[in-house]
């Protein structure tokens, strides 16, 4: 059951991705029969010269025929007036391709085979008419009179609809050829909706129960191939994913079986899938499309066994050619485009169209099939093995010993294939040999060593001195720049929160043996261990340990545990580092998750601030208490010892109080008035001298008296200054000024 699933997953996907090109390719081919009679064609092709053999390998490009059926529209073009060369060019450019074909390449293998196609089948069959043109005319040129018998050999190897016998398909009033694919001459009568009718009819009619049975064989095959072999069957188990034996074998396959140009393409992009090289598939293409062994034989007898000759060697030399080429300069390109990528189908435009295609060409080529029946079909295949049975039959070991024929094969196989039976490993690497699947030897120094061809043997050198370094959530850009892998990248920390780390694993090739044999791909093991070490490791920390000072400590923990996967399972490869390039939020949330880190920053600077400053008062505050301190303890000895000296004084004051007690109390009376008084204007009021009230004002400088006093302003002369600061010259009642011992000299104004 599980393999009948996936051959239908399989035929689904290439349906899903071809049935749209397919439609576009019958559309144009409906197109071109209508408006592409042979009138107007052969008209450019009756020269025997360069320009009708271009023109001829032109036209014949994108008209959808397959080997046998181009045979009478040859024929038809004979007749026309067509020369042999611009013939011979004809029936190779048509066949090799078509506008379906391209259509159904582009939508399978890419745009790099889309081009590479039709343009070697062009260059094919130019090739072969300049070929042509160089020989000279011999009887064997005549063909009259073999016209309707290869015609008539056409009609009863190729399968048609029922009805088609005779080539001739009536279609909406008119008779075309449906054999030939053209119309014998242009009918530009009729509206614009009868010659739209006309197209749609032969496009999806009659063309394609033309080639319904091939398709569903060629769609059924690719199904079973992709479904049965594994990824790696042409290249790892055949050793067929380079070099020229693959293309000689395809060239063997495809000469005598029958399969048009587009039944033949999923098939190429089948064996594309699992293994086998661009060149070789593209070798595929163009020779099993253009040969059979009905084809072949109705070749022989239409232009001759010269031409014959011309015919089979352009095809084989040129799509060797074009082979290597492909190889040697886009390989990679069309293994990257190639239909084996997985396919999601999503809701955007192309993926609608593409879904609806594959409903619409299923229908349509389950009704021709209906329609036309598998009786002639089948009977096609049996005729098929029946010729190729006797074609191998009749070929005799002594014409295949004969010296030219070995010299040849020489030639053409031993330089190719003795790189097959070498081994060469260079330096920096070690050399593992199998025999039957048997290693018999693993551990080969650097040098050339030798070893049975695949499958019976084969030889693999393994780098061991490199370092390999793996991206983790990342792909390199051509630029230098990262590539996201969202399914790599993002991981689910302990607190929920979803976080993108992107890391690089370096590690380097230990036991040669364990990975050439154990290990398809060492980088992609290694990185599905570095994901699940990283699940491990994000899942049992938060994302603010992540992003700040948990990081180095996760790093370690990553590394450690990729180190003990590795080592336990004895995956033949040691790790070297495991770093984290970025951790950090998604790219949807990673504005906001800036401005919340921010803020914390923030938030952090101001508690080191505040902390700082509250650090920066606390050392003033004790450097200033410390200040007061000694200050006031200064102040304590300067109040200690003002004290004391006021002591010392007071007891002299006492002393000469004992002494004289009368005049000590009044000196010390008016000491303290003077102190007391201390700048301070005094009035002295004294009657003694004049019989009404005499006020004196005394003060220092120019002062006005006091507002109605009856006198002026005058100096005070130095004798009243003199007799009034001595102590006999006061008087009782006198009140004395400030210019006593105890008050500041004063001024010469009174």
């Amino acid at each position: 059951m599980d393999l009948i699933a996936n051959v239908l997953i399989e035929t689904a996907r290439i349906l899903y991705e071809g049935s749209l090109f397919i439609l576009l390719g019958f559309l144009i081919a409906g197109l071109l029969h209508e408006f592409m009679p042979t009138n107007a064609i052969a008209r450019h092709l009756g020269r025997d010269d360069t320009s009708s053999v271009t023109l001829a390998a032109l036209f014949g490009a994108p008209i959808p025929l397959c080997s046998c059926g181009v045979l009478p529209a040859a024929a038809a073009l004979r007749n026309k007036g067509a020369s042999r060369s611009a013939l011979l060019s004809f029936l190779i450019s048509t066949p090799e391709t078509g506008v379906d074909s391209i259509a159904l390449t582009y939508g399978l293998l890419g745009p790099v085979m889309a081009i590479v196609r039709p343009v070697v089948a062009v260059i094919t069959a130019i090739v072969a008419g300049l070929v042509s043109i160089l020989l000279p005319e011999t009887d064997e040129d005549l063909l009259d009179e073999r016209l309707g018998e290869a015609e008539d050999s056409c009609h009863q190897n190729h399968t048609h609809a029922p009805g088609e016998a005779d080539h001739e398909h009536p279609q909406g009033g008119a008779s075309y050829s449906g054999g030939s694919g053209l119309r014998p001459s242009a009918n530009p009568t009729g509206t614009p909706a009868d010659r739209t009718r006309r197209v749609l009819n032969y496009g999806f009619g009659t063309l394609l129960d033309e080639i319904a049975f091939w398709m569903a064989l060629g769609i059924g095959l690719t199904g079973v191939l992709a479904a049965l072999l594994p990824s790696d069957f042409f290249s790892a188990a055949l050793g067929l994913d380079r070099g020229i034996m693959p293309m000689l074998l395809m060239i063997v396959a495809g000469l005598p079986l029958y399969l048009c140009a587009s039944a033949s393409t999923p098939v190429a992009a089948a064996l594309i899938a699992k293994g086998l090289s661009p060149g070789a598939a593209l070798v595929f293409l163009l020779v099993g499309p253009a040969t059979n062994a009905a084809t072949i034989t109705v070749v022989g007898k239409l232009l001759g066994s010269r031409r014959l000759k011309v015919y089979m060697a352009s095809i084989i030399g040129v799509s060797l050619a074009a082979g290597i080429a492909v190889d040697a300069f886009g390989g990679e390109a069309v293994r990257a485009t190639a239909f084996s990528r997985t396919v999601t189908p999503g809701y955007d435009l192309l993926s609608i169209l593409k879904l609806g295609a594959a409903f619409v060409f299923s229908a349509l080529l389950w009704t021709s099939l209906r329609r036309i029946g598998l009786s002639a079909g089948l009977s096609d295949l049996r005729g098929q093995a029946v010729r190729m049975g006797s074609t191998l039959s009749g070929l005799r070991l002594r014409d295949l010993i004969r010296p030219p024929v070995l010299a040849a094969t020489a030639v053409l196989i031993v330089p190719f294939a003795l790189p097959r039976f070498a081994l060469v490993v260079e330096p920096g690497q070690r050399g593992v040999v199998q025999r039957f699947g048997h290693v018999t030897a693993g551990d080969l120094a650097p040098g050339l060593h030798w070893h049975l061809p695949p499958p019976l043997g084969r030889g693999t050198a393994v780098d061991v001195d490199r370092i390999r370094a793996v991206p983790i959530g990342f792909e390199e850009t051509e630029r230098g720049g990262r590539l996201v892998l969202e399914a790599e990248a993002y991981y689910l920390t302990a607190d929920e929160n979803l976080i993108d780390i992107r890391s690089v694993v370096t590690y380097q090739v230990s036991d040669p043996v364990r990975v050439a044999l154990g290990t398809e791909d060492p980088d992609l093991l290694v990185r599905g261990v570095a994901r699940r070490a990283l699940v491990g490791v994000v899942s049992t920390r938060s994302i603010d340990g992540l992003y700040t000072s948990g990081r180095r400590e996760a790093e370690l923990a990553y590394r450690d545990a990729i180190e003990n996967y590795v080592r336990i399972r004895r995956l033949g490869i040691r790790i070297k580092d495991a770093r984290f390039l970025d951790a950090h939020a998604p790219a949807a949330v990673h504005d906001a998750f800036r401005d919340i880190a921010s803020a914390l920053e923030d938030r952090e600077t101001d508690i080191y601030v505040a902390r700082g400053y509250a650090l920066e008062r606390e050392a003033e505050a004790s450097g200033e208490s410390v200040q007061r301190k000694l200050a006031a303890d200064g102040d304590s000895v300067a109040m200690r010892l003002r004290a004391a000296a006021r002591a010392r004084a007071f007891t002299a004051l006492e002393g000469a109080r004992a002494g004289n007690a009368v005049t000590t109390d009044y000196r010390l009376s008016l000491e303290s008035i003077d102190r007391t008084l201390a700048g301070t204007p005094l009035y002295i009021h004294d009657r003694r001298y004049h019989a009404t009230d005499i006020d004196l004002w005394l003060g220092f400088g120019a002062l006005t008296p006091p507002s109605g006093s009856p006198l002026a302003v005058f100096p005070i002369t130095s004798d009243l200054t003199r007799d009034r600061n001595s102590d006999d010259a006061v008087p009782n009642n006198a009140v004395p000024n400030r210019s006593n011992t105890n008050g500041p000299a004063p001024t010469d104004k009174e």
